[in-house]
């Protein structure tokens, strides 16, 4: 999928069809003898399409998976450059099966929101603001926190397209 036929529904539409939910949490690094929290990470999981034929992880339906997550990471991570960045995890060939989404297959795409220079520095404004942007605009989506459930989108996603 080229970037020019990414819009707001295309986006809304691979949330719904791989029932994408997420999580955030803080990313620590020890420090000398400091336990310090450094940024957050943020986990995307999708899992198969209803009636998907799934053989193991890192199958063509996980590829499926993982390609839809890509595109929603590409679409939510700030595009002007700002003190923080946010790579992306490589992909592990695993599927996780946790009890806060019904122990469904999911696939996870994990993104950092760290500081672009001085990665040891404790988390500032910059990356709360990042990860708080982000979170709206997956809300926005469609895409619940935690646990899959359809819900309403908002109106932020079609301003974004303009």
């Amino acid at each position: 999928m080229s970037a020019t036929e990414v819009t707001p529904s295309v986006v809304k539409g691979l949330v719904e069809r791989f029932q994408v939910c997420w999580e955030a949490w803080p990313e620590y690094l020890m420090v000398g003898h400091e336990k310090r929290q450094i940024g957050f990470v943020l986990d995307l999981y999708g899992t198969h399409e209803d009636g998907a034929e799934h053989t193991e992880p890192g199958c063509a339906e996980c590829r499926r998976v993982l390609a839809a997550l890509h595109v929603l990471a590409g679409w939510i991570v700030p595009k002007e450059i700002r003190p923080s960045y946010y790579p992306l995890e490589p992909y592990r060939e695993t599927l996780s099966y946790s009890p806060a989404r019904g122990n469904r297959p999911d696939i996870t795409l994990t993104i950092k929101v760290v500081h672009r220079e001085g990665y040891e520095r404790p988390v500032d404004a910059c990356e709360l603001r990042c990860l708080h942007e982000m979170e709206g605009l997956l809300q926005d989506l469609g895409a619940p926190g935690r646990r899959w459930s359809p819900r309403k989108r908002g109106k932020a996603v079609e301003e974004r397209a303009g």
